[in-house]
């Protein structure tokens, strides 16, 4: 778990910082953005640090850190990703983590949660902010595009973890 926060914790940060100073949205944006990454930072923080305190729920813990990653990944997509196409990628944060430690049908439910509700977020966005007649073919294909990425790339990032334990085992 502490890997996830050594790679993708950064990369998320830096994702929102590019969006926010590269694109310039408005105030109010700005602001809810970092508040609910600082928010997210001190819960991942928190849960991180005792997750071996309440050992007999750690994988629980780790569960439910998984979930709020994807609720904070939807949050930041929903008030960035007009303003920065990349935001996307914050949907492969929960799905990654969720491959270091549970199982591939676990992993494939998180992948698939991230990837619905990022399209349906896409079109959310479309629905309020566009002319009103919904995504077009290129938004659409672009989404499910992305979304049939995040469900491989989740699926990989599990069976190279498996393959690692079991050369792990295999050298003992």
């Amino acid at each position: 778990m502490h890997i996830l926060n050594y790679y993708f914790t950064p990369f998320a940060v830096i994702l929102i910082l590019f969006a926010i100073f590269f694109s310039e949205p408005e105030r109010s944006v700005t602001i809810a953005s970092f508040g609910i990454l600082a928010a997210a930072f001190a819960a991942n923080y928190w849960l991180g640090k005792n997750v071996y305190r309440f050992l007999r729920w750690s994988r629980h813990i780790r569960a439910v850190t998984v979930w709020l990653n994807l609720a904070v990944s939807a949050a930041l997509f929903y008030l960035l990703s007009p303003y920065w196409a990349p935001m996307w990628l914050l949907f492969l944060t929960a799905p990654a983590a969720s491959a270091m430690y549970m199982k591939k049908w676990q992993v494939f439910v998180t992948a698939l949660a991230a990837s619905v509700i990022m399209v349906a977020l896409y079109y959310v966005r479309s629905m309020a902010f566009g002319d009103g007649s919904g995504m077009g073919a290129q938004l659409w294909g672009m989404a499910l595009t992305q979304a049939v990425f995040i469900i491989f790339f989740s699926m990989f990032t599990a069976a190279l973890a498996e393959m690692v334990v079991k050369v792990r085992d295999s050298q003992r």
